[in-house]
């Protein structure tokens, strides 16, 4: 069990630094109080945590993150476990609210008194969760980009960006011929954030680049499925040379089964891009990835400012960039 001299050590303060910071009986500095405070979450010295927190904290973050009928599991998972273990480091729980009707669950979970503060995944462009983020009185973090943001904080990837660059790199290697494969249409269809802001960005860098861009969307999961998509994007062009692909690693490999199954070779003859999938788990393919770890750290950084009183600037946008990763599979059209 760690104790104040192990606080002192760590933080790198005197014992009877520590001392005021638990009894209050003299005014510390915010910088040397925080870093009493740090150093105290990571040994779980539960006194000084205590003393620079509100009275009524729950050491809870509540995230509300909708199942919906096309939720991708594995995003899913990625980045609810991205901020699960960055809250942790922060000495914080995660209470998680699966509801499609999440604006009454945040009312909820403010009213009562059972979290500090909500992150919102699986984000829509016109979210009703970010309207009710303005009528409660905990701070609210979107990890999506929503039309409306005047009520929340934002960080997220850039996905506009992303799509802009997908259809950037295939245009420089000479392809003028693209298939965008794209999940579930229901997903488009509600404003899925991520997904609208990427294809509505790659088509109009494509129209702007004179590329001929077909679009077609994921009508189930299996090889069947994505057997039926690239056909009929064949059949609509013939001459496509380049395939982005903003599926997971699943689909992926799915996808380039079923270019093997046309006799094409990836990249002799077709050169194939993920886009938007969770980095490391989509190796297949050249990608523009999702960043789950560094978007949920950054937004998780967010929160612990504006729950130490540190900023005020709701409304704020942060939107990360993607790094581009190549892997082989997007080559210069012969």
């Amino acid at each position: 069990m760690a104790g104040i001299k192990d606080v002192a050590a760590k933080a790198g303060v005197s014992i009877s630094t520590v001392s005021y910071v638990v009894s209050g009986k003299r005014k510390i500095g915010e910088e040397t109080r925080e870093r009493v405070r740090q150093a105290a979450l990571e040994l779980g010295y539960r006194p000084v945590v205590e003393a620079t927190e509100p009275a009524d904290a729950t050491h809870v973050l509540a995230v509300s993150s909708p199942l919906r009928p096309y939720t991708d599991v594995a995003n899913y998972a990625a980045f609810f476990f991205a901020l699960a273990t960055a809250s942790k480091r922060h000495g914080y729980d995660i209470l998680l609210l699966m509801h499609e009707a999440g604006d009454r669950e945040l009312k909820r979970v403010a009213e009562q008194h059972m979290a500090d503060g909500v992150f919102l995944l699986d984000v829509l462009l016109s979210d009703s969760r970010a309207d009710m983020a303005g009528a409660i009185d905990i701070p609210v973090v979107s990890i999506g980009y929503t039309n409306d943001t005047s009520n929340v904080y934002t960080v997220d990837m850039d996905f506009a960006r992303m799509g802009r660059e997908a259809m950037e790199k295939a245009h420089v290697l000479g392809h003028r011929h693209v298939m965008l494969y794209c999940p579930d249409r229901r997903a488009f269809l509600d404003g899925s954030n991520f997904l609208v802001r990427f294809l509505d960005a790659a088509m109009q860098r494509g129209e702007e680049l004179g590329m001929d861009v077909v679009r077609k969307f994921a009508s189930g999961r299996s090889a069947d499925d994505v057997n039926l998509a690239v056909d009929e994007a064949f059949g609509e062009d013939p001459d496509i040379t380049a395939i982005i692909c903003e599926e997971n690693a699943a689909q992926m490999g799915l996808l380039m089964t079923a270019l093997g199954h046309r006799g094409l070779r990836v990249p002799q003859d077709v050169s194939v891009m993920a886009a938007c999938a969770n980095g490391s788990s989509a190796r297949l393919a050249d990608e523009l990835p999702m960043n789950p770890n560094a978007v949920c750290e950054r937004a998780v950084d967010v929160m612990m400012e504006v729950l130490r009183g540190e900023r005020h600037d709701v409304g704020y946008v942060e939107l990360l960039p993607s790094e581009y990763c190549a892997r082989g599979t997007m080559r210069a059209r012969q």
